[in-house]
């Protein structure tokens, strides 16, 4: 008869994905996630089948939580550049308060793991098309409905405010400066005259 896990998956998953956001893939151990979880080490290979198995749920579950919140704000009712606006303003306001110096997950994953980790870059990647889609789909109705000027193209815009949420999370790891990271939203924005 099997064993019944003596866990809730999601909260192991939880509580992993805050070690390796905090401390990167690299620098987190086994015994580092043994003891954050406070499951074994045989119950975290049961289920997880490795640590790299483990780092990928915990990105998963970022991408569905964390991300996809963040991407709900693009969808709310509003005009398009505070929408837009209030994107960015989250990723500043995260920045510089609770997630100073710990960026995106997403982010330290790319620049960690996606060079030579083929299921980071893929995990990875569908979050960044998830971002892009958001855009997309945003600019898209404000085209339609007159907010965004015909020569505009949805696609090239959600392609360049991607890159620029990016660029955001990686300035804010090293200078997590209001003004500096305020200052590339302020020009950002100007894509949408």
């Amino acid at each position: 008869m099997a064993r019944q896990r003596e866990f809730e998956q999601d909260v192991v998953v939880q509580k992993a994905l805050e070690l390796f956001w905090r401390r990167g893939y690299q620098a987190t151990s086994v015994q580092d996630l043994v003891e954050a979880t406070g499951v074994n080490r045989g119950s975290l290979y049961d289920t997880f089948g490795d640590k790299h198995g483990l780092f990928l749920a915990a990105v998963e579950h970022y991408r569905a939580t964390v991300s996809a919140r963040r991407l709900a704000k693009l969808e709310e009712p509003g005009a398009l550049r505070d929408k837009v606006a209030i994107f960015f303003q989250g990723i500043i306001d995260f920045a510089v308060g609770e997630g100073r110096l710990l960026g995106c997950l997403m982010t330290n994953s790319t620049v960690e793991l996606a060079p030579h980790d083929r299921d980071t870059r893929v995990a990875v990647a569908a979050n960044m098309g998830a971002m892009e889609a958001a855009f997309r789909r945003v600019l898209t109705r404000a085209k339609k409905n007159g907010e965004l000027a015909a020569h505009k193209s949805p696609t090239d815009l959600a392609r360049f405010f991607t890159a620029t949420a990016n660029g955001l999370n990686v300035m804010a790891k090293a200078a997590p400066e209001r003004a500096t990271l305020s200052s590339v939203v302020r020009v950002a924005l100007q894509a949408l005259d």
